[in-house]
């Protein structure tokens, strides 16, 4: 944990020290200097995806041990963390590909889907109204998502 707060002291840094320095610079400059933001947050998400693919898969060979040693708990607590990492691996995958402007579509497109699944599963608790309201949310996020990505 202290690494992660390191690393983003020196990153505040770092952009702040940009933010300084790309005030004098010329349009052409500062594009410039947008398009290696761009660069860098597009290899780091495609770099953290590729990461949790190599987490999922760990997490899957750890579910083939425990499933065969016949500890079935363990072994779907197992099965839960490798779709988690597979999860997070694809929301990095999508950032990458959208970029860093329109990344926040990609979480509430995330968003949208959670509130889906609290929808079918209050819909199939016959919780109509909860149901509707988790719905409701769903299709703002959604909507919020197609807005930035436009």
């Amino acid at each position: 944990m202290k690494s992660n707060k390191m690393t983003f002291v020196v990153m505040a840094l770092v952009l702040g020290a940009a933010m300084v320095l790309t005030a004098g610079c010329s349009e052409a400059e500062r594009e410039e200097i947008k398009a290696e933001r761009d660069e860098a947050f597009t290899e780091r998400e495609w770099d953290e995806g590729v990461r949790q693919v190599d987490l999922g898969l760990e997490q899957l060979n750890t579910f083939d041990q425990k499933l065969a040693e016949a500890e079935p708990e363990s072994a779907k607590r197992h099965l839960k963390k490798t779709a988690e990492h597979f999860n997070k691996a694809l929301t990095h995958f999508e950032k990458a590909e959208v970029g860093r402007e329109r990344q926040g579509a990609i979480d509430d497109i995330n968003a949208g889907n959670e509130a889906l699944d609290k929808a079918y599963k209050d819909f199939d608790e016959g919780k109509i109204d909860m149901a509707q309201t988790h719905l409701d949310k769903a299709n703002e996020d959604f909507t919020r998502a197609a807005s930035k990505l436009q």
